[in-house]
């Protein structure tokens, strides 16, 4: 089972906090897919492809020959982080709406840039009592953003 300290281990990236991470797979080197189902929630982004993946599910990590032009980006949220929120009992609303196949456009790819970009603002921030509180509302507004992408299509 896939963890986010394994993903982080495999990718070559710093575990900021042990229930969320930033997926910036740019510039791994992974010589081989890796092809493992995970215990958390991830909203995967290609350029041309938006998905939820739930705990479970296969996540893929593309060796670095696979991985498209458009990059491979997104967030990484374990269930833990959602106890006791809105969002714990509204995530699999997400599952549907938060799935596309579509090229995406340049103001598309900045608005899930800037989303993740509030996430990786925060994880920066140490660790304190409103840190799951403010992480939550972003993944919100992350998961809200490509609903509005993949329902426009």
């Amino acid at each position: 089972m896939m963890t986010i300290n394994t993903f982080n281990k495999l990718t070559g990236q710093e575990t900021l906090h042990p229930l969320v991470c930033i997926a910036d797979l740019t510039k791994d080197k992974l010589d081989a897919d890796i092809n493992k189902p995970c215990n958390f929630y991830a909203l995967v982004c290609n350029g041309e492809k938006l998905r939820l993946i739930i705990p479970g599910e296969t996540f893929r990590i593309p060796a670095a020959k696979n991985k498209r032009e458009f990059g491979y980006t997104g967030g990484l949220f374990h269930p833990d982080l959602l106890c006791d929120t809105p969002l714990e009992t509204d995530i699999m609303s997400y599952r549907c709406r938060c799935n596309c196949h579509k090229k995406l456009c340049d103001n598309e790819k900045k608005s899930i840039h800037d989303c993740i970009g509030l996430i990786a603002h925060e994880l920066k921030h140490s660790i304190d009592r409103y840190s799951s509180t403010i992480i939550v509302s972003q993944i919100k507004l992350l998961l809200n953003c490509c609903t509005r992408i993949c329902c426009n299509n």
